[in-house]
């Protein structure tokens, strides 16, 4: 079935972490989405990968998209062959316009969830897939596909985004997805509820986006922009 974005993660609520808001407002604006989890989070120190796969569902019936998860190993991951054709397919049989995975890069020391080595192996692998994706010659019984947009999301905090998207009316939707996550609204960083912390990346960057709340990317390309859009840059 094709989507018009796909939202890769290493584990169920990666994405909705991540960039739940974000996904919120593509489905009310009308875009079909699939979140994809690269593996079931089986091996994190909350829920197993059942209950995970359960929550996951909760959530995305929130967010009203669709959501897939595959079952390559928790904290396992690897930038291979097998996995790289996995991701390639999927692609080509969805024939996303836009793309979103973490970033795949981070300097960041081991208490930093976002440098999970699983989510950084997980942009790797989406970044090599998508440029497989584009050869004719690779799997030829499915029709290549270029995708327009590839953004990361997990922004680590010695970067500065190159793309802000104002969420401050996605809130309520996203903060009930992530609470789809019992499992996880456990873990606390530096004694502070997950949540919570979510909540301050978010107005973070919203105050650097002039909003309440607003969710940060990087590219790896060029965006264009027209005259006129100059303005609200």
């Amino acid at each position: 079935m094709p989507y018009d974005v796909l939202v890769f993660g290493a584990h169920p609520d990666d994405a909705e972490m991540g960039m739940g808001g974000t996904i919120a407002k593509l489905a009310r604006a009308g875009h079909s989405l699939l979140i994809v989890s690269l593996t079931r989070g089986e091996r994190g120190t909350f829920g197993d990968g059942a209950t995970r796969a359960r929550e996951a569902a909760a959530a995305a019936a929130i967010l009203e998209c669709e959501t897939r998860i595959l079952d390559f190993p928790d904290t396992r991951l690897e930038n291979d062959l097998e996995t790289r054709d996995v991701v390639m397919r999927l692609v080509r049989e969805a024939r996303p316009r836009l793309v979103f995975a973490p970033y795949h890069t981070s300097t960041l020391g081991h208490r930093d969830g976002a440098a999970h080595v699983d989510h950084r192996q997980t942009g790797t692998l989406v970044r090599e897939a998508l440029r497989i994706a584009r050869l004719a010659g690779v799997e030829p019984q499915l029709p290549p596909h270029d995708v327009g947009r590839l953004l990361y999301y997990m922004v680590p905090r010695d970067r500065l985004p190159h793309v802000l998207v104002d969420v401050s009316d996605a809130m309520e939707t996203l903060e009930r997805a992530l609470q789809a996550y019992a499992t996880q609204m456990r873990i606390e960083r530096q004694g502070n509820p997950i949540l919570d912390v979510l909540r301050t990346f978010r107005r973070y960057y919203g105050i650097a986006a002039g909003c309440t709340y607003a969710e940060g990317f990087l590219a790896e390309e060029p965006l264009r922009a027209d005259v006129g859009t100059l303005f609200t840059l």
